[in-house]
């Protein structure tokens, strides 16, 4: 019975030992397991410590991140990283150290790499591209817990991505915006036009502390939107005169012709209105005027042939 409980306070001890070898891997407390110090772990130190914190912030460095990871990788391999090719569990230990806190480490250079870009007017494509992929794929690491500064910090870069996709997809909305309808009974959609253009005025008083007030192509993107959504009324009205010009033998008389075609364009014509889509008043009076030049020749075919038609019978 002695050497029973013996062996149970043996492996009841073995137990808490295990767990508590687990416990000292966690991210970036380097203070509860120290490497031994040989070239290889000082190796380590030195580029994790000091290497990679000196990276200039304006330049990524996903390549000396890389390079890190192999070197701990390769030394673990070739059981490097122990006292010696014997320590098995020292090497482990310190693989899982020195990946712990490179993690760290290049998640908070890559923290500060990313909101240099953010900082800045300029916002290269490429280089948001970057970062949406990087912190995306560090935030699927098993050494970011949950609530850590790290993870407020991703979740931070999470929340400029996402107004700054937003305003982008508002953005494209107004380049590609467009009504192909040409029936006569059928209306530029005026209303929904305003919508745009309130959300263009609410988007560039509303940017607050947001990083995204830094971005110039949204700047301009949104200044052009009324100018966009202008030339899409107009090319909505081009296309559907051309359409029913010259059609007005399918009337039986000037007057009908007017009432029936004539009146309902002059109409959508002169809704084209300089205080809705704030493009300035002399670009609206030169696309007015050459709508309703186009519109008045088709009136004047118009008369002609109803007198010949008049003088005929």
């Amino acid at each position: 019975m002695k050497a029973f409980k013996i062996s149970l306070a043996v492996a009841f001890v073995a137990v808490i030992g295990f767990f508590a070898v687990k416990s000292l891997v966690t991210i970036g407390e380097k203070g509860d397991y120290e490497p031994p110090i040989n070239q290889f772990t000082e190796k380590l130190n030195c580029e994790i410590d000091t290497v990679l914190p000196k990276m200039p912030d304006s330049n990524f460095c996903p390549e000396k991140y890389a390079e890190i990871k192999w070197l701990i990788s390769t030394w673990h391999k070739e059981n490097r990283l122990g006292k010696d090719k014997l320590d098995t569990l020292g090497n482990r230990l310190s693989k899982e150290f020195f990946e712990s806190n490179l993690y760290a480490a290049y998640a908070h250079k890559f923290y500060n790499q990313a909101f240099y870009v953010f900082d800045r007017n300029e916002w290269n494509p490429d280089d948001l591209n970057f970062i949406r992929s990087e912190y995306q794929t560090l935030q699927k690491s098993s050494f970011l817990q949950a609530g850590s500064r790290v993870a407020k910090k991703f979740d931070e870069i999470r929340q400029i991505f996402a107004k700054y996709d937003e305003i982008n997809v508002f953005i494209a909305s107004c380049k590609n915006f467009g009504y192909s309808g040409t029936s006569l009974s059928d209306r530029f959609p005026v209303s929904e036009v305003q919508g745009k253009i309130q959300q263009t005025a609410n988007y560039r008083n509303n940017w607050g502390k947001s990083y995204v007030n830094n971005c110039t192509r949204l700047h301009d993107g949104l200044r052009e939107a009324p100018q966009l959504l202008f030339q899409a009324h107009v090319r909505y009205l081009d296309k559907k005169i051309d359409e029913w010009t010259g059609l007005y033998s399918n009337y039986h008389s000037q007057k009908e012709y007017k009432e029936l075609f004539y009146d309902k364009l002059k109409a959508e014509i002169d809704r084209l209105d300089s205080s809705a889509y704030n493009v300035g008043d002399d670009t609206v009076d030169r696309e007015y005027q050459r709508l309703k030049n186009k519109l008045d020749t088709d009136s004047r075919d118009a008369y002609n042939y109803f007198s010949n038609k008049q003088s005929n019978l």
